[in-house]
């Protein structure tokens, strides 16, 4: 993450535009951590953006689901929830259903309503309680997407090892 505030300001971020009003996003993740601080994980990112993480922790792996608000202003992520993880494998998925909501300036808008679930063997999905509203990301709009990354520049790190990511509607 290097000089960056929050993944707002980080280039290595694997995203693409929402791509359907409603969809389901999931991916198979395989975390190898180094160094405490490592993460990996889905992310739905705009303006706001949430994060669904494996987090390599001084207490071992922890799956965190956390939200940054107003990112383009480098607020910090606010960790949501925080599950301790036994395996390093785990499938991350995010329902996104098209909404809308009032923006900053009371004006109705389209927006979409994000559930973030985990699961240890693709079957059964425990789902996040805190949905979180994606708005418009500036220009480019709303994106999903997967991303791995460390607190700071280091020639051995760990590795993240997406099998696969899969969009259904």
């Amino acid at each position: 993450i290097g000089q960056a505030k929050n993944l707002w300001d980080t280039p290595a971020l694997l995203l693409q535009k929402f791509p359907a009003p409603d969809f389901k996003a999931t991916t198979k993740l395989t975390f190898s951590p180094f160094k405490k601080g490592e993460r990996a994980g889905l992310m739905v990112m705009g303006q706001d953006y949430a994060t669904l993480t494996l987090d390599e922790t001084e207490n071992g792996l922890v799956l965190n689901y956390s939200i940054c608000m107003n990112a383009t202003a480098g607020n910090a992520e606010i960790i949501q929830t925080s599950v301790p993880m036994k395996q390093n494998s785990v499938y991350l998925s995010v329902e996104v259903k098209q909404t809308k909501s009032l923006n900053k300036e009371k004006i109705l808008q389209p927006t979409a309503t994000c559930i973030f679930s985990y699961s240890a063997d693709g079957k059964l999905f425990t789902e996040i309680e805190k949905p979180f509203i994606a708005w418009e990301g500036k220009w480019i709009g709303a994106k999903v997407g997967i991303f791995c990354q460390r607190p700071k520049a280091l020639n051995d790190s760990g590795y993240a090892d997406f099998d696969w990511f899969r969009i259904d509607k």
